[in-house]
Formats: structure tokens, sequence, C-alpha cells
């Protein structure tokens, strides 16, 4: 990797004494020693050794390890009442995040890091720490053996933050109908159960909610208060980074993403392509740095390539193989690649068991996507997006059934982006909160994808800023349905149709039809069901079966306003959407689309040739060509055009496009 040019290197730093995994049971160990291995000692010679490793190798490359910050079992077994305990049996599982002891120790051995990293050799290839902590290091709680966190140290820290919140006694009685002492953390039954279809009902289930948002604070408090240390104790020289922003995950700790981004401690965050609301980090002034954890069809488990550290086989598992040809590999690297390029962010090749990518054709790949990188920092990157997209992270608490890794029943999200990629242009993404604060003039379709929970602030933004000419409004599911009185009223109000709703539909299969053309949606619905009244909608392009309205559109002198019930909706009617609101289309066949002012790429959605066609005539010249399947690996010319062809040789190819104006 250094050979071809890449300069920054990580390794892993462990203060535990645990593997990230710790819902595998303790059954996978650590490559090596932990280096925080008793009160007041720390072994630096351990995290001497993994970056000496590196520089011996690549002696002018910079080092960015990640910090495991999780508990070391000697430390449990100091602070009984600091660690993370499960619901009835109380087994304790590290540190609890709500530990005020475990932050300011964990704290301490960070500076602690910072003034041996000062005095080593190599304290001018060292760049910053990646702060981690949780299960699997995510920023999450733990719950390896239970529901989690009932710790003591929880408990009293969940009541100073119910009291922060109302403001007294009195308040809390108000709400609550109990004083502060008798209120504890909800059952793990009863922070699972709905009350109003779906969702918590906002007046009846206040201490559900309240300790979902709670939850994700601790977080937020813990990990800014550790990136806070490195950055005092370094007067601000290294770089710091978290993992956060699960967003379309639905992680539940993830839901102070908008918080969070406000920590002037925190340089980076650490997530996924598919989870981030991107543009929401870049609007803060930070990096989203993906984890490219990649897996490739030449990948093995890590107990064929260390199996010292996975001696029962924990990780031998399909999802730890990509599947198929080492060519569609390397098109879903470039794929990888270019999302970031053309989303002006950066990624991380993350070589999680080993030999993941020991092979030629894709360390050529990495040696082209090194030149290209590099080339790119100065080239424009701002974006080209004419449609936003808006997610609610504020809202999610609020469905019932949400988990970690477990989508619940808002699960048309994931399968509604994959749909958006499809349309045949690029989006921003942002978290909702951000909307107050972003110049809207640029967009021509705004989505908000789960509006459940809209606050007057966000209300009145939406008015001034979006409910204009210039745009046209793309609302899913039910906007402001759990505000002060659950139900469609408030709903039919905000989104200008009036509605109808009944508890619950079920399998839906929609129709939809435009400009003739026909198209088919099974869908599984949110309770209520949420439908239109026929006739009083301008138009109507999908409904159900049973002739249900679920796809309306309504304009007026100031806005067209569109309305979907039972979201996903298919890329076909989102591209026409996208039309009639004069956004420019780059392919029309269902590819992905990556674009920014300096880079284009496309993501095929099956082989063969494809027009493409650009909104102004320019000078286009592939980029990564070696590494296509084509017959020759001879640069091609520039495109000087605004309509050109691209071949595909399959379902997944990805080309990459240098963009200049002519």
């Amino acid at each position: 990797m250094y050979d071809l040019g890449i300069r920054i290197f990580g390794c892993q730093v462990s203060l535990g004494d645990r593997w990230v995994g710790l819902y595998k049971n303790q059954k996978v160990r650590l490559d090596r020693y932990n280096i925080w291995q008793a009160p007041g000692k720390i072994d630096f010679d351990i995290m001497d050794e993994s970056i000496k490793e590196i520089l011996e190798v690549a002696p002018e490359a910079y080092v960015l390890p990640r910090i495991n910050c999780n508990s070391p079992s000697w430390w449990d077994s100091f602070h009984p009442a600091e660690t993370c305990r499960t619901y009835g049996e109380g087994l304790p599982q590290c540190q609890s995040f709500s530990s005020l002891i475990w932050r300011e120790e964990t704290a301490e051995v960070l500076r602690e890091i910072v003034r041996h990293v000062q005095k080593a050799s190599y304290a001018d290839r060292f760049i910053g720490m990646h702060i981690c902590a949780g299960e699997t290091t995510e920023s999450v709680h733990l719950g390896w053996q239970g529901d989690t966190d009932y710790s003591i140290v929880a408990e009293a820290r969940f009541k100073e933050w119910l009291l922060e919140k109302y403001g007294n006694e009195a308040q809390i009685v108000k709400h609550f109908d109990s004083p502060l002492h008798q209120i504890s953390i909800p059952s793990p039954e009863a922070r699972n159960r709905a009350d109003f279809g779906d969702f918590f009902d906002p007046q009846n289930s206040r201490l559900n909610i309240d300790y979902r948002f709670f939850r994700a604070d601790e977080i937020v408090d813990s990990m800014d208060f550790l990136c806070r240390a490195v950055k005092e104790e370094s007067q601000g020289h290294l770089l710091t980074g978290t993992f956060y922003g699960h967003t379309f995950a639905q992680w539940l700790d993830h839901m102070s993403f908008h918080r969070m981004l406000q920590s002037p401690y925190v340089d980076f965050f650490t997530s996924t392509t598919w989870g981030t609301p991107v543009e929401s980090i870049k609007q803060a002034g930070k990096l989203f740095y993906n984890e490219g954890d990649e897996k490739t069809n030449i990948g093995q488990w890590i107990s064929e390539t260390r199996p010292e550290i996975d001696p029962y086989h924990e990780y031998d598992l399909p999802i730890w193989k990509r599947p198929g040809t080492l060519e569609q590999t390397l098109e879903h690297l470039k794929s990888e690649f270019a999302h970031a390029i053309c989303s002006g962010t950066t990624i991380y090749w993350y070589d999680l068991f080993g030999g993941w990518y020991d092979n030629e054709k894709i360390m050529k790949l990495f040696g082209e996507a090194c030149h290209v990188a590099n080339s790119s920092i100065h080239r424009p990157s701002k974006s080209a997006s004419e449609i936003c997209v808006f997610i609610d992270e504020r809202s999610l608490p609020y469905v019932a059934s949400l988990r970690r890794q477990q989508v619940g029943n808002v699960s048309w999200l994931g399968p509604q982006k994959a749909q958006l990629d499809r349309l045949g242009a690029p989006y921003d993404l942002y978290l909702l909160d951000d909307l107050e604060n972003l110049d809207m003039s640029p967009y021509k379709l705004v989505v908000f994808l789960n509006s459940f929970v809209i606050s007057p602030d966000i209300q009145k933004a939406i008015i001034e800023k979006c409910i204009t000419r210039d745009h046209w409004l793309l609302w899913l599911y039910g906007p402001g349905l759990l505000n002060e009185k659950n139900g469609s009223d408030h709903t039919s109000k905000f989104i200008r149709m009036p509605l109808e709703y009944e508890e619950s539909a079920g399998e839906l299969l929609v129709h939809y039809e435009i400009d003739g053309k026909r198209f088919k949606s099974e869908v599984s619905n949110l309770s209520p069901f949420i439908y239109l009244r026929e006739n009083e909608i301008d138009t109507i392009w999908g409904a159900t079966k049973e002739g249900k309205p679920v796809l309306g559109v309504r304009a007026s002198l100031d806005s067209t306003i569109v309305w979907a019930t039972a979201p996903p909706i298919p890329w076909q009617i989102l591209r026409h959407l996208a039309q009639e609101a004069g956004v420019h289309i780059y392919s029309h066949n269902g590819d992905v689309v990556y674009c920014n002012q300096g880079y284009l790429a496309i993501k095929s959605s099956e082989s063969g040739t494809r027009s493409l066609t650009l909104p102004h005539a320019s000078v286009l010249k592939e980029v990564l060509v070696s590494a296509n399947n084509f017959e020759t690996s001879r640069f091609p010319e520039s495109i000087t055009n605004k309509t050109f062809k691209a071949e595909f040789s399959r379902a997944g190819d990805t080309r990459l496009y240098q963009i200049d104006p002519i």
C-alpha cells in the first residue's frame, strides 16, 4: 500500500482486554495485549510496537490509530457500580456510558498517551486518534448479555437528565404522575410496547421516548469528553474522531447526531456510506471518514488467517466473504471509491481479517485510486445535486420496535434510499435539524422521509424555505402525525390534502400509473394506515388494489406537494417526479449516479450501452480505466459533449469520469 502512494495507516490500540465484538462472549481474542494493565500502569511498549511496525515499512507514512476505550476487566472489578448491567440478573459488561468515573479515568489515560507520543521518535508521524467505545466499539451501549443499561449509575444519571429537561420536581410530577425518586428506567418489555399503531404515544409513553434520547445523549457526552481530553492535551494539534451517524441504519444510540456534530472537539465521524447523512457532516465543518471494510471474493475467515484470534470459529460466516468473481469485487471497490470522490469525502480500506486485498489487480486499482484521490484535492468538489433529502433522527425514537441492527417497522427507509439511488440524478442527504441553516436555492425537489414529529421551529423553516414556487415537496408517510394530538388531522393540514386513516392495512399492493406507464409495488405499511380522500386531490399517481389513493399531487400558487403513504416509491416514479420538478436526469435506466462539480460516476443497473446526458457541454476524461473489464487498458480520449455513450459489461460495473468545463 505504501509503495502505491498511500500515506495514512491505522492500527488497533486497546485499553481494555476484550475483543471489540463483545457479543461473541469473549470467545474471540485480541491479537496483542491491552495497554491499560492496572491502575496507573500503561504499557506503551505494546502501542509503540504497533506503530513502529508500520513505520519500518512505510517511513514517511502518517499513523492514525483506533483507540478502543472499553474498560479492562480489572477496572470493572474495581468499580462494580459503574459497569453496564443487564435487566433482571444485573450481569456486568464493561463500563456504563453513564459512568463519570470511567470518562475521567479513561480521559486521563488518553492524556498520558498524548504525552508519551509527544516524546516518542514517531511524534511527527502520529496525526490523531480514532476514539472508540461500546459494542463493536461503534458508540452503542453494550448489550451482548441482555438488555441494558440498568446499572446504579445509569439510574441516577437518568433522573438527573429528566430533572434537567423538565426543570423542577413539579413539572416531573405533571408529566409522569410520579415524583422523581419513584421513576426508574423502563423495563425491556415496556421500552418496545407501542400504544399508537406502531408508535409510542407522546403523552402516554413519554418515559420510553425520554429514555431513548437519554441513552443517545450519554454516548455523545462520553465521546465528546474523551475527544476533548486529546484535543486539550495536544493543544489542538491531533485529529480526533469517533463512530457516529448510523442514522439510516436506525441505531437508536445514534439519534443525537445533530448534537454530536456541534462538538468543537471532534474532527471526523466514521460510519458507512449507506447509513450516514454525509452532507450534515460537511455542513458542520467536519470530515466523513467512511469505513470501507469491503469484503472481497478472495477474503478468508479470521480463523484461517489468524487461528489464535478465533479458535472457536465464531466468525466463520458467509457475510465475511463477498460472493462472485474478482471482477465483481473490483467493481464494488470502484463504486465505494467513486462515492467518496463524488461526495467530496474520504474512505479508508479496512483489511479487517487480513488478506482481503492481497491480489495484484486489487492493488493496481488502489494505486490508481490513490492517484485520483490526490488529484481530486485540487479540483472542485461542490455538490451538483438539485435534490435535497431529509431524514429526521428525532422522529425515529418514536417507533416502538426499533433496536440496534433491527430495522423494525420503518422497513421502507433502507429500500426507499435504494430507489432514490436509482432515479438517475445525485441527491444531498441531510438531517432535518439542519434545515434552518441551509441554503435551499440550489434544490428543485425536497424529500422528507420520516417526519413523524415536527417541532414549531422546523415547521417554520419548512414554510419559509421549502414551500415556494421553486420547490416540489415529496412527503413520505405521516408528517406531523405524532404532534400534540395523534392522528391524521395535523398531517392533513401540513401536506394540504384531506386524509383518512385506519388502524392497520398490513401488506399492501400498490398500483402506480404515470404518463400511461404502470408499475406495481408490494409494501409493508406502518400502522396506522393513512390514505387520501380521492375526490379532493388534483392528481393521483398510486392507489391500493382496493382503490385507496396513496400517492397524490396537489399544486398551488406557492408550491407543488406530493404525498406518499405507502413507501418505498419505485425509482421510475421518483425519476418522473424529479423531471417534473425540473431536475436534470443523467441516466434514465435505473443506474446509480454520483456527481459533483469535478467528477461523475455511473454504477450500472444492467449490462449494455447507456446514453448519458450532462446538464452542460463538458470535457470528460475517464479515470480508473485499467481496472475496467475491457480487453484494452488504453487511456481513452476526452469526450467533449453534452450527451455521450458508455458501455457496461454487467450490472454493478462503475465508470468514473473527471469533468471540466469547456
